[in-house]
């Protein structure tokens, strides 16, 4: 079940990264995050959330492993609640997008991704008001712009961690991740929370966000991010990881299909 599950994912990431005519290369993955990712089409989660876009891929890892689990759900950790990765997007007409267009792309996918771990009424409030421009940043012959920027979202561990659709899906997630880098041998159990924690705790997540022109009707963004407040316990690990998030985005290849 899961091989042909895992066999249309990919199936479709390829048709999506033929239409968008661009894919992703991570080269190098800090220690904070699993050295793999998970590749998927976008497209249908972003038309749900109304976004005028034509095809759309996600690459993207969580933290890394640690007593057989990820560490983005273990409170405290370096990785908790930290994403790294990037969306390739083709829009339905070429036109100029503004800042928070591009934000929104982050703000379906976080919806969309905590309501697959239970949480019945997900919250992710990121604005352009809350974001700086940083610096300019360049992957091989492409130039963008690199912004710093916040948002209020929920955690994704609660009480929906030992449903059967969570179950099923993040098993089909860690076989995704072995495909990218089979030495991992990362099993389902790992991508979910072991326990019931604070159900869906209240989050500032603050990051990097890297935006891409390729071409009038192609985008791609690149992100990551660390908590700098949670409900729980003091906490600002996006201090301690942004250095790796730069790196792992200058050496992020921007590929032609």
């Amino acid at each position: 079940m899961k091989f042909i599950a895992n066999l249309a994912i990919l199936k479709k990431l390829g048709q999506a990264e033929h239409e968008i005519g661009y894919k992703l290369v991570f080269k190098q993955i800090p220690d904070v995050w699993i050295n793999g990712l998970m590749r998927c089409d976008m497209t249908r989660t972003w038309k749900k959330f109304g976004l005028k876009i034509s095809r759309g891929a996600n690459y993207f890892t969580v933290g890394q492993i640690k007593n057989d689990v990820s560490s983005r759900f273990t409170l405290g950790e370096t990785g908790y609640q930290s994403w790294l990765g990037g969306y390739t997007v083709k829009l339905k007409e070429a036109r100029e997008w503004t800042l928070q267009d591009h934000l929104n792309l982050a703000v379906a996918d976080q919806k969309s991704w905590l309501r697959r771990y239970g949480d019945v009424y997900p919250v992710c409030d990121f604005r352009e008001a809350n974001s700086k421009t940083i610096a300019s940043i360049s992957l091989g012959d492409y130039s963008g712009t690199l912004y710093e920027g916040s948002c209020i979202t929920h955690s994704d561990v609660g009480n929906g961690f030992a449903n059967i659709w969570l179950k099923l899906s993040a098993s089909v997630m860690a076989a995704a991740f072995n495909v990218s880098n089979p030495k991992i041998n990362l099993h389902g159990k790992s991508l979910r929370p072991q326990s019931k924690g604070k159900s869906y705790e209240n989050l500032r997540l603050k990051g990097y966000i890297a935006i891409f022109d390729i071409e009038k009707d192609v985008k791609v963004v690149l992100y990551g991010n660390g908590v700098v407040e949670s409900n729980e316990v003091r906490i600002n690990t996006f201090e301690i990881i942004k250095s790796d998030i730069r790196r792992a985005m200058e050496l992020c290849e921007i590929v032609r299909v």
